[in-house]
């Protein structure tokens, strides 16, 4: 499942990229990695507001909630990713994934690979480095904050090598991350459920590329929100990087 992201972009190539203002970039701050855990943000486009940038945080939460709930219900519901093949039947993410569906910007975003019975984090991001969008659905608590989820779809062959353990219903996942062309169309206000469920299994053209890095990404009393967590690391246990 997808935990752990980076968004490493400065300001101009984020409004470059999405056509977003500048005025709704400020207060922006990039990350190296973010466990979604912690009380940074995810960065957002809204459905209804395509040019603007919203910070949220990560695990959608019930809208009648007050986001200082958020640690004590993130460890009973663990919402920082939701299944696409769940979402209409779920009483938390129908309403969201039919009025409040949202981009999640991102430039990588690192998943578990295990060996011997031990996790080697791997980096995963675009060829060319870009800039991409996970599907996401949001909602807004009660105190007017901003709560996200990040959409997960059936693994492809090569998230499969990657993240090869699979969940406790016997499936390999990845995030499902929108090809540009259908970015603007998640957002659409007038999708009917088929329309959705189409884009729900769709997933980016471009190219990944993916190698282990250091396993301080897994280790929550090490700070790993730094430039140096993107590098890559060989291990003696691993002989094929992807």
């Amino acid at each position: 499942m997808c935990f752990h992201a980076s968004l490493t972009k400065k300001e101009k190539e984020i409004e470059e990229r999405f056509t977003v203002t500048s005025e709704s970039l400020i207060g922006y701050k990039p990350y190296y990695h973010f466990n979604g855990f912690e009380q940074k943000h995810l960065y957002i486009i809204k459905q209804n507001e395509e040019d603007v940038i919203t910070p949220s945080y990560w695990g959608l939460m019930p809208d009648d909630y007050n986001i200082y709930q958020r640690t004590g219900f993130l460890k009973k519901t663990n919402t920082l990713n939701a299944r696409a093949e769940g979402l209409f039947d779920s009483p938390l993410f129908k309403t969201p994934t039919f009025e409040n569906r949202c981009l999640i910007i991102a430039d990588g975003f690192f998943e578990p690979h295990s060996r011997d019975n031990k996790t080697f984090p791997h980096y995963i991001h675009y060829k060319d480095n870009g800039l991409f969008a996970f599907a996401g659905i949001y909602t807004k608590t009660e105190d007017g904050s901003y709560t996200s989820s990040i959409i997960t779809t059936l693994a492809n062959p090569f998230f499969k090598e990657i993240h090869n353990k699979t969940n406790r219903l016997g499936e390999y996942r990845m995030p499902l991350v929108l090809d540009k062309k259908d970015e603007l169309e998640w957002l659409n206000p007038n999708l009917t459920e088929t329309q959705i469920r189409e884009l729900l299994f769709t997933f980016t053209s471009e190219e990944f590329e993916a190698y282990p890095v250091s396993k301080d990404v897994i280790n929550s009393h090490i700070v790993s929100d730094r430039a140096d967590i993107l590098q890559e690391v060989n291990y003696d246990e691993l002989n094929t990087l992807f």
